[in-house]
């Protein structure tokens, strides 16, 4: 027999199997790498259209914010345009579920025009809740016990949420105006909320047609 008869022996047989061990754990490791790197990059293409939608959807809302007052469950008479963290003022309605801080009637609400019984304008609040940038709307501006509310988580992982009004040409904390006053609505809403990780989002908001 010769010893090309012979085939691997032992140490060139180890040495293929390190090869192959080491070519195979270097797969691996690639595989792995490509699927976080997939993972992350789906994870801030969502964080950037949740961005995008909070945005769009704020801007839309207050740009069509109306000088219309409203009538709560128990038919008492809301300010025009309510504005502020709930901790700011003494709220009446203190035993609500989650006191928004911000409420107002908004015009433009695209149901009326796929349906004739729907209302053109609607209530809108935003909520900060467990974490979550909510915006809450209401079918029709004066709510009642039944009427029906749409809940929609716009950002989570929010640390805290800070919200200012221009009035003239100072900024103040808190906003109650009154229907048939003189600036009843703030000029501009300014918010900021700190994000997990990721930093702070600013948005500077002009409200109504003054835009």
């Amino acid at each position: 027999m010769t010893r090309g008869d012979a085939g691997f022996s032992l140490v060139e047989t180890m040495v293929a199997m390190l090869i192959f061990a080491f070519v195979s754990a270097s797969g691996v490791a690639l595989l792995v790498s490509f699927n976080a790197g997939e993972r992350a990059m789906a994870v801030a293409d969502d964080f950037m259209a949740d961005i995008q939608t909070t945005k769009s959807l704020m801007r839309s809302d207050l740009a069509h914010a109306l000088p219309r007052t409203t009538r709560d469950a128990a038919g008492g008479v809301l300010p025009v345009f309510t504005g502020g963290m709930p901790a700011a003022r003494l709220v009446a309605g203190a035993g609500d579920i989650s006191e928004p801080f911000l409420r107002f009637v908004r015009g433009g609400h695209l149901a009326a025009l796929v349906s004739e019984n729907a209302p053109a304008v609607q209530r809108v609040e935003y909520i900060f809740e467990g974490g979550s940038l909510i915006r809450r709307s209401f079918a029709r501006p004066d709510v009642t016990p039944d009427t029906p509310a749409t809940h929609q988580v716009l950002l989570s992982d929010v640390d805290k949420i800070r919200v200012r009004f221009r009035m003239g040409d100072v900024w103040v904390l808190d906003w109650q105006g009154k229907a048939g006053e003189r600036g009843s609505m703030p000029k501009l809403v300014e918010l900021e909320c700190d994000i997990t990780g990721r930093g702070t989002l600013r948005m500077l908001l002009p409200v109504g047609a003054q835009i």
